[in-house]
């Protein structure tokens, strides 16, 4: 897991950006805007307009975007069967780092899939890092999630290609460290370094124009949605001690209470100014 410190939006990925403007500022209110509106906000965070047309342009053609034409221009909702996804992603953003103690119980699966079916090795080495996994090696994987037990069993019945699959549970660990065991399957070193630089990069920062807070709010959701990307949410007792997430969640869920509202107005504000 190599550390990869907090940046601009101006260095983010155009389709990136509009993901968080979508899952956190369109679809939890359900707004129609036209166009224009998402091209300018994009700019506002540094996309070029040529990138900002291209990417709302795929995300026409994929669905996540429908578009209807008033008069010269065009107007984007996002349709129902997206928007719930979309919804469901937020909420999972917004419950991050609020895992209930731990049981003491392993959640393992033993899992042989084929050395040259890359793809499919490729695709459960990402959903199981999503759902929390980490990998021992030699097909060994460890989760202190037990809840996702259902989630599991579900991605292996659906998957096809793969070999023996082995899912138990287990409360114990020879030698009663269970810290070594999350150091062996997860690096913990880098996502220290993840949540340090989160907490620098947003303890002193003071936007005061529109666009400078649209800017700010949207780095900001865009760099704690990507969390659960790397942070397995471990349990305190597997954690070493002055663990940095709470802190980074304490300054997320104030710095976001504090410039969402000034976000939501800019993007309101350019909404306006377009001339249908």
């Amino acid at each position: 897991m190599p550390s990869q410190p907090v940046t601009t939006s101006a260095g983010r990925k155009t389709k990136t950006l509009l993901l968080t403007v979508l899952g956190s500022a369109v679809a939890p209110r359900n707004v129609t805007l036209w166009q224009e509106t998402y091209v300018r906000a994009l700019a506002d965070l540094g996309a070029s307009e040529a990138a900002a047309r291209q990417t709302i342009s795929r995300a026409v053609s994929a669905g996540w975007l429908a578009s209807s034409r008033e008069g010269r221009r065009s107007r984007l909702s996002v349709p129902a069967e997206h928007r719930q996804g979309l919804d469901e992603g937020a909420r999972r953003v917004e419950r991050f780092g609020t895992q209930p103690p731990w049981s003491g119980e392993w959640l393992v699966l033993i899992l042989t899939v084929p050395e040259q079916a890359r793809a499919l090795r490729h695709r459960f080495r990402t959903q199981l890092g999503w759902l929390g996994f980490g990998s021992l090696g030699n097909g060994v994987w460890i989760s202190p999630h037990v809840d996702s037990e259902d989630e599991i069993r579900a991605l292996l019945a659906s998957a096809e290609g793969i070999g023996d699959s082995h899912l138990f549970r287990s409360a114990t660990y020879a030698d009663a460290r269970p810290q070594r065991l999350a150091n062996a399957a997860w690096d913990i070193g880098s996502l220290r370094d993840r949540y340090d630089a989160f907490v620098t990069r947003f303890t002193d920062s003071q936007p005061r124009s529109g666009p400078e807070v649209w800017s700010e709010w949207v780095e900001l959701v865009t760099s704690w949605r990507h969390f659960p990307l790397f942070d397995p949410e471990l349990p305190d007792h597997l954690l070493p001690p002055n663990w940095p997430r709470d802190r980074a969640r304490e300054l997320f869920e104030s710095r976001n209470t504090l410039w969402l509202p000034g976000a939501f107005a800019h993007l309101e504000d350019i909404e306006r100014s377009i001339v249908p």
